[in-house]
């Protein structure tokens, strides 16, 4: 018997494919199978989550069926495997070039044999066609992804998407568990989940190792998993994770930006551009944008101007003939108008963000704030977004994707054209937590025109290619690959306001290091990102695409011009000259990873001093230490309480 899995995008989404998260739909109809038991494992570690989900179906039917399993992906997630059980073993896929996973498997399917289809159906969304789900019986499933943890001032959160539109289908028949191992180089304060926190169980294991865990019969998956976890002090400066097994090195740099002082900082023109469109009525989004909306508001200076523009099909103005100071006068206007706005119609994206660039002033500097879900009836109209941003280039535009059906790619694309900021706030987060931290964001960029540069070792394929701006609390990533080891020095230069700053520090690239096998896949995953974003900006090129289809088969990464093929054994994969690239990268991660459970006590990098990300040694770096002084998180902290 052979046993086919591939993985191909599409530009449609499919009926179902928003109903339920992580469930087999029968793809001749009926409700979805149900889920007998559901198991995650997620584990943290230097800045990194990998999540793992098996679940089991159950076919109570009579006849064996073809179905579609469909889970959706965090923000900046890559999946990293996907496994089937076929006769009681874990059978691990391939990634292939997109044309020839679709030969093999139409070659497959000719003979009736037993197929299976991956498909990546949106930026968020994956679905897997499977047959057969045997009558009376089980069919075990497998999926791996990782991303980032995000970081901002002293925070830690880990998001796992559960929430089902389709609540009739959101129990697991058996069994709902998530454990969290978690691995921080640096003190915790406390680790908490503000969407479950009567479930969880939370417990310090060993000196910076804790373990948080969930377990329920005939679980609910009715409202996302958020894990909180708050250092001791807030950190800045620079983490080094590095690994090296055999030939070049990768590394992940994690630049953490802090606060000294405040600043007084000129008065500021915000537009607050918010989307009342039928989506958002959805999952209370509108409710939590409102919500963020007054508390920002409400934290301005009287000398600050603002103004709040809502959006559907048409753009309408809260004071139509311009912003107005903010006065306690103008803020109570503002609760008055935001509370009685209701969620209609569709979502122009294009004319609302026109209109909101005709509220900017000359003699202030200017900030859009856009509150939405990005699910704009325009959003692929790519060259009117690219004409819109060059022209609007001097607003600085802070996205803040509302709920869980986020167009993430468009908002990011927004803020990071810009010179902004972009961040999301998930069904179950915690809005005034969010909320005080962008505040402090808002009010002024903290570093712009960084420039990072090693000298000691020989580093190439960095990314992001080009630094963004650096605001306060933030954390950047920057992945690379290297060359050489010992001892390099680190220098960053920037700008704070008008003042050059340089700074160096040094730091150590190891000659092995095997621990930390993730940040291999997470450089190829956002290199490919970057260039899957250039080709959606300038068009596609065959060298970017053929770039992407390397990156993808020899790091295992599904991308719209690469799959994953899962066959029944090595035989086969051999008979179609198939390299078995990822079961090697899965057996060197789960050694990793268990290495790691292993341990005592965390295993921190190069360096000494603060760090951030959950994990991993650093250095202090003092430009790193000073930048979000411009921002006045403090001061707006103070103002927002005499209001």
């Amino acid at each position: 018997m052979m046993t086919l899995v591939a993985a191909v995008l599409s530009a449609a989404l499919p009926l179902f494919a928003q109903d339920t998260s992580g469930t087999l739909i029968p793809t001749g109809g009926g409700a979805p199978l149900e889920i007998d038991s559901q198991e995650v494992l997620v584990r943290i570690n230097n800045g990194i989550a990998v999540t793992t989900v098996t679940q089991v179906f159950r076919n109570n039917r009579a006849n064996a069926l073809e179905a579609v399993y469909s889970f959706p992906i965090p923000n900046e997630a890559s999946v990293s495997n996907f496994s089937m059980w076929i006769n009681g073993k874990e059978v691990v896929g391939e990634v292939l070039e997109k044309k020839q996973a679709r030969q093999i498997y139409e070659s497959i399917t000719a003979q009736r044999r037993d197929p299976g289809l991956l498909e990546q159906v949106s930026y968020k969304l994956f679905e897997v066609r499977v047959f057969p789900v045997p009558a009376n019986g089980t069919q075990k499933i497998q999926i791996a992804y990782y991303q980032p943890v995000e970081y901002d001032t002293g925070f830690g959160q880990y998001v796992y998407p559960l929430e089902a539109k389709t609540k009739e289908f959101s129990r697991v028949r058996g069994t709902f568990k998530l454990d969290v191992d978690l691995v921080s180089g640096l003190p915790l304060k406390a680790v908490t989940s503000p969407s479950h926190q009567d479930q969880l169980a939370v417990k310090e294991t060993a000196k910076g190792r804790w373990r948080a865990s969930i377990e329920t019969p005939r679980g609910a998956l009715d409202r996302d998993f958020v894990l909180t976890f708050e250092h001791e002090r807030e950190t800045t400066g620079l983490t080094l994770v590095p690994f090296r097994d055999r030939g070049d090195g990768y590394f992940m740099m994690l630049l953490t930006a802090g606060h000294d002082q405040d600043k007084l900082v000129d008065p500021v023109n915000y537009t607050f551009l918010l989307d009342v469109s039928g989506s958002m009525g959805d999952e209370h989004k509108l409710e939590q944008a409102v919500r963020m909306i007054e508390q920002l508001v409400g934290g301005l200076e009287a000398r600050d101007h603002f103004n709040i523009l809502t959006f559907n099909i048409a753009a309408s103005a809260m004071f139509p003939d311009g912003s107005a100071p903010a006065t306690p006068e103008n803020v109570k206007k503002a609760e008055s108008f935001l509370r009685g706005l209701r969620p209609k119609g569709g979502t122009d994206l294009v004319p609302a963000l026109e209109a909101a660039g005709q509220q900017q002033r000359k003699d202030m500097s200017n900030v859009l704030i856009l509150l939405s879900d990005g699910n704009a009836t325009d959003a692929e109209e790519h060259g009117r977004f690219r004409r819109l941003l060059d022209r609007e280039g001097r607003v600085r535009i802070f996205s803040i994707g509302i709920g869980n059906e986020v167009n993430r790619p468009l908002l990011n694309t927004l803020a990071q054209a810009t010179g902004g900021y972009s961040d999301f706030v998930s069904s179950a987060d915690e809005v005034d937590r969010k909320t005080k931290h962008l505040a402090a964001k808002i009010l002024h960029p903290v570093a712009e025109n960084l420039v990072l540069k090693v000298e000691g070792v020989k580093v190439s394929d960095v990314v992001p290619a080009r630094l963004p701006n650096f605001f306060r609390g933030q954390q950047l990533a920057v992945y690379g690959r290297y060359r050489g080891d010992g001892k390099a020095t680190v220098t960053m230069t920037g700008t704070l306001g008008s003042k050059p700053v340089t700074v160096s520090t040094e730091v150590e690239f190891p000659k092995t290091e095997r621990d930390n096998p993730e940040v291999r896949r997470m450089w190829a995953w956002k290199r490919c990102d970057e260039l899957m974003q250039e080709n959606r900006s300038r068009g596609e090129t065959p060298t970017r695409i053929d770039q992407i289809v390397e990156l993808g088969k020899e790091y295992s990464i599904v991308t719209p011009y690469t799959s994953f093929l899962v066959l029944e054994n090595d035989q086969q994969y051999r008979q179609f000259g198939i390299e078995q690239r990822n079961a090697r990268q899965i057996q060197d991660d789960r050694a990793a990873q268990d290495r790691r459970a292993a341990d005592s006590a965390p295993r921190t990098t190069r360096g000494s001093g603060g760090g951030g990300g959950g994990g991993g040694g650093s250095v202090e770096l003092g430009f790193l230490a000073l930048v979000g002084a411009l921002a006045g998180g403090r001061a707006w902290a103070r103002r927002r309480k005499a209001a």
